[in-house]
């Protein structure tokens, strides 16, 4: 197929543009115990004109259970910065009103691939932002191949998403080779998100974005090698976050309670995830007060301040 593609157009295939999704469950639809390309009785030709998602993996035995199990905790949820996919591993107590996912014990793969209007012969950056709520030991990590899987001169070798020190958003922005990328036998392209093994379970993670840019008009940001992270999904700003000791109270807190202090009677407050999902309202009936919390980070609201938690 042979397109003109505008400068910085969005060529995001709709399955992966989580922020023009619905609320609600989010499916891996396929499995494949041949490696990567479904194997059959699941037709090439609507993989390559409809683009699906496959999972395959140590832990990720059939259809029918294995899928299912992991798509129990795969949610289009909503928060302050747009749409995004939310995967909530077994055991996780992030987003309580939501479900988890089966147990599983070893590895993931998600693989997930474009649609055959792809560009091909056409400058295109990638863009992947994600985050870890538990604590990790082994990296997450992300690679980009051709639909012939070749691995060598690929479009994005594996690069790390999140590892044991991260603890904001990250960023993976790179403009893909496609110098080997020349025709439709090469089209769709196939994200690869790895998992590692028994990181599906006790964990919460978030895909913020998955976008393709036809054209980039910038030049790739290189992030200096003392940057952390993103405050926020989206780069922007964090608002100023911070502890407040005044005349309408303030907060404490340990690694088991958030504790409501000298607030006036009555006020409401609104703890938060940090995705801007609510998980408890309290009402201040007393000059002191604990709420007893899993253990995670929150953002705590009341009248027009604002605290960030970490318990």
């Amino acid at each position: 197929m042979n397109c003109v593609w505008a400068a910085d157009e969005d060529v995001t295939p709709a399955h992966l543009n989580f922020a023009a999704q619905e609320v609600g469950n989010y499916e891996f639809v396929h499995y494949s115990s041949t490696g990567s390309n479904p194997a059959t009785p699941y037709p090439t030709e609507n993989l390559k004109e409809g683009g699906t998602v496959v999972l395959t993996g140590g832990q990720v035995k059939n259809d029918n259970a294995s899928v299912a199990g992991f798509n129990k905790g795969c949610h289009i949820v909503s928060s302050d910065y747009g749409n995004m996919l939310l995967i909530k591993g077994n055991g996780s107590t992030e987003e309580p009103d939501l479900t988890a996912g089966d147990a599983l014990g070893g590895y993931v793969n998600l693989n997930m691939f474009t649609t055959t209007d792809f560009p091909v012969n056409t400058p295109v950056r990638f863009q992947f932002v994600s985050k870890v709520v538990g604590g990790i030991t082994s990296d997450y990590k992300v690679a980009i191949y051709n639909f012939g899987g070749s691995n060598s001169n690929i479009p994005l070798p594996e690069t790390t998403t999140y590892s044991s020190i991260d603890t904001k958003w990250w960023p993976v922005i790179k403009d893909l080779n496609i110098s080997t990328v020349v025709g439709d036998d090469q089209i769709p392209l196939r994200i690869k998100y790895s998992i590692p093994a028994a990181h599906a379970n006790g964990r919460a993670l978030y895909i913020a974005t998955i976008k393709f840019t036809a054209n980039p008009s910038d030049e790739c940001p290189e992030f200096s090698p003392v940057f952390d992270g993103w405050d926020t999904p989206d780069g922007s700003p964090a608002t100023a976050i911070e502890s407040v000791e005044a005349t309408h109270g303030f907060v404490a807190w340990d690694s088991q309670n958030i504790y409501l202090n000298e607030m006036e009677m009555g006020t409401p407050v609104y703890i938060y995830s940090l995705t801007g999902a609510l998980v408890k309202t309290v009402e201040v009936t007393d000059s002191f007060m604990e709420v007893p919390m899993n253990q995670g980070a929150y953002i705590v609201k009341y009248g027009n301040k604002t605290s960030k938690v970490v318990l």
